[in-house]
Formats: C-alpha cells, sequence, structure tokens
C-alpha cells in the first residue's frame, strides 16, 4: 500500500511540474506576442485632413501628405 501512495505522489508532483512549466511557457508566448504589436503612428494629410499610417504618407514642407497631388497642390502659390 506504502508503494502505490509512493507512485501516485510522484505521478501527481511530476504531473504538477509539467502544467507549471507550460503555464510559464504559455504566458512568455502571450507577452512577447503582445509587445510586437504596435500600433502604426497614424499622421494627417495637411490638405484634406485624412489620416493614414506615416510610413504611407508623403512629406513635403515639413508637412505629411496622403497622395502626391495633395502635396503638390499646397505647395502652389
Amino acid at each position: 500500500m506504502g508503494l502505490i501512495r509512493l507512485v501516485l505522489l510522484l505521478l501527481l508532483v511530476f504531473a504538477a511540474i509539467t502544467l507549471w512549466k507550460r503555464f510559464k511557457l504559455w504566458q512568455q508566448q502571450r507577452n512577447t506576442s503582445q509587445d510586437s504589436e504596435q500600433p502604426a503612428l497614424m499622421v494627417r494629410c495637411a490638405h484634406c485632413r485624412v489620416h493614414l499610417p506615416a510610413d504611407q504618407a508623403f512629406p513635403g514642407n515639413g508637412r505629411h501628405y496622403c497622395c502626391p497631388e495633395h502635396r503638390d497642390a499646397d505647395q502652389q502659390p
């Protein structure tokens, strides 16, 4: 009877350690995926006021534009 209790106790400890390691791994994966999902920097077109991601904007005169036509229209006298 004592041997069976010892085996069951060892199995319970092994299962608890395994579950703890899986939980920690899941937690790390979840944290790294949340850190990498940064929102894009948004800027506003100086001509039509539409918002767009900064990496898609056209720069001109220290401002951002949504298309080359709006950039050129703002630069004309």
